[in-house]
């Protein structure tokens, strides 16, 4: 009986170490509103943004975003804050379109301002099809993170209907390198 226990303890003990070995160098970080704050996501635009009970993914809550007059307004997240020099990460983040008009699509740029000031813009991943009735998924891969000679880096979603509201729910950070929420 004694050795049985002892055995099946180091059995535990292996197959845990090999679970963190397995892990290990890979970090990731979810940003899902379940708080009930934004959690970092900020103002772009005229927008206007509130937490959302009526609709999620992850419940309890998501981000809603409407009052949009330009592709480019909604919502953005500073990445320089959160995330090391030198690192890969992959970005996903889910939406739902409130009143997208079909055939819309999303994804997500980038924004990397200068010491200047000067801002440099990069759409990061291909568009991907929104719509009312699902939550979709964009997703962002093999970013390679560099702060050097900027003041700043910030992402965020775009979509082509200019008017369209949507929630956001479920964003996700990936990489090789810790980050810092």
């Amino acid at each position: 009986m004694k050795k049985s226990l002892v055995f099946m303890l180091v059995l535990v003990l292996c197959l845990s170490t090999a679970v963190v070995l397995a892990a290990e160098g890979t970090y990731e970080a979810i940003i899902d509103f379940s708080a009930g704050h934004e959690q970092g996501w900020g103002p772009m635009g005229g927008a206007v943004r509130y937490i959302a009970s009526e609709d999620f993914r992850s419940a309890p809550f998501s981000l809603a975003v409407l009052g949009r007059t330009q592709i480019w307004e909604g919502t953005i997240y500073r990445i320089s804050n959160i995330l090391q020099e030198g690192g890969v990460y992959s970005f996903s983040l889910w939406m739902k379109g409130m009143n997208v008009k079909p055939g819309s699509t999303a994804w997500i740029t980038c924004v990397r301002v200068d010491k200047a000031g000067q801002a440099s813009y990069e759409r990061l991943c291909d568009p991907v099809p929104v719509n009312n009735d699902e939550w979709v998924e964009i997703v962002v891969k093999d970013f390679v993170f560099s702060l050097e000679g900027l003041d700043r880096i910030e992402i965020y979603p775009e979509i082509d209907d200019v008017e369209a509201a949507y929630y956001m729910d479920d964003f996700k950070i990936t990489g090789d390198k810790p980050i810092k929420l």
